[in-house]
């Protein structure tokens, strides 16, 4: 996975751009088609805006926060993005679940038509 950190009107230390990237490459056990994140953290007087972006299989992501402090913007925005890739996932395990029970009912159809005819 390519994780970005930037910051907008703000200076991010080597520190703070180790926790962020700490914080996003924990969110890898949620969901294992991770393409690509991008963090933009931005500070407008006293508070801290962050915005994740996260390229998965097929969709992208994005996750907001807006604290006071930049520590806790970024614990915000990466549960939002764990609660958002646990949906995603669930998402797919439906689909395909109702694939295979469609082809399971397309193939009992297709055998109680050949009991039918013979």
């Amino acid at each position: 996975m390519k994780i970005k950190v930037t910051g907008r009107r703000i200076e991010l230390s080597e520190d703070m751009k180790g926790r962020a990237t700490t914080e996003i490459e924990k969110l890898g056990r949620f969901f294992d088609n991770i393409i690509s994140a991008s963090l933009v953290l931005t500070q407008d007087k006293h508070r801290f805006d962050g915005e994740l972006t996260m390229n998965v299989s097929r969709s992208n992501l994005v996750a907001k926060a807006s604290t006071e402090d930049m520590l806790a913007t970024i614990e915000e925005v990466t549960d939002k993005m764990a609660s958002q890739l646990k949906k995603h996932k669930e998402k797919i395990k439906d689909r395909k679940q109702k694939v295979v029970a469609a082809k399971k009912a397309k193939v009992e159809l297709t055998t109680a038509v050949d009991e039918v005819e013979l």
